[in-house]
């Protein structure tokens, strides 16, 4: 029953960052053989999310790769806004639950966003967030689309963080997560960082 189920869930990977520190569109950063877009979509299709979307970025260069993208429909206004695209698309598909990732993880985990996946069908109406070293994880987050309209509401108030538009809202957090699953290249000590041997050395959870 929960197999049939996560294949009704809707992903989206945010690809709008104009990545200044990195110099170029990290989304497009090869690992291993394959842009860095690419991996993360893998991992959402291999967690059992099929119908995918790219949120922002270089839409040419990602139809080229094959996968449906989106326009933002809030350009320049940080992740929530994509967030809030995302959302209005799949809810608008009739879609409940949507998993919402940034493009700059490269050891994004399908294990850890089948779990999320899977938790998200025993509590329907959380958001649910990891939670690394303290810190939520709002940029690997499974969304319900029915907090659209409060995140909205926050978003036509100034709000941008998506810690603040969530205040309201209810979290299921998942604790004990290895920060090297959640690791993102945002900069180019970033990268250096994941090229280096000793980085993934014993693997990771």
């Amino acid at each position: 029953m929960e197999e049939n189920l996560i294949t009704g869930f809707g992903g989206a990977v945010l690809a709008g960052g104009q990545s200044k520190r990195m110099g170029f569109d990290k989304a497009l950063l090869d690992i291993n053989g394959k842009p860095l877009i690419a991996k993360v979509a893998q991992a959402l299709n291999e967690a059992g999310i099929i119908n995918l979307q790219i949120v922002g970025g270089n839409s040419k260069e990602f139809l080229s790769l094959g996968y449906e993208c989106l326009p933002d429909e809030y350009p320049g206004e940080g992740p929530l806004g994509g967030i809030i695209t995302a959302l209005n698309h799949f809810r608008n598909e009739g879609k409940k639950h949507v998993m919402i990732v940034a493009c700059d993880l490269p050891n994004i985990s399908k294990n850890l966003i089948r779990e999320m996946l899977l938790k998200s069908l025993r509590e329907p109406k959380s958001i649910v967030v990891p939670v690394v070293e303290e810190h939520l994880q709002w940029m690997h987050a499974l969304w319900p689309t029915d907090v659209l309209p409060t995140l909205l509401k926050s978003f036509s108030n100034s709000v941008r963080a998506p810690w603040r538009a969530t205040k309201e809202l209810q979290l299921l957090k998942i604790e004990g997560i290895d920060p090297k699953v959640l690791f993102d290249i945002d900069q180019p000590e970033d990268l250096k960082k994941f090229c280096d041997p000793d980085f993934l050395k014993g693997g990771f959870n």
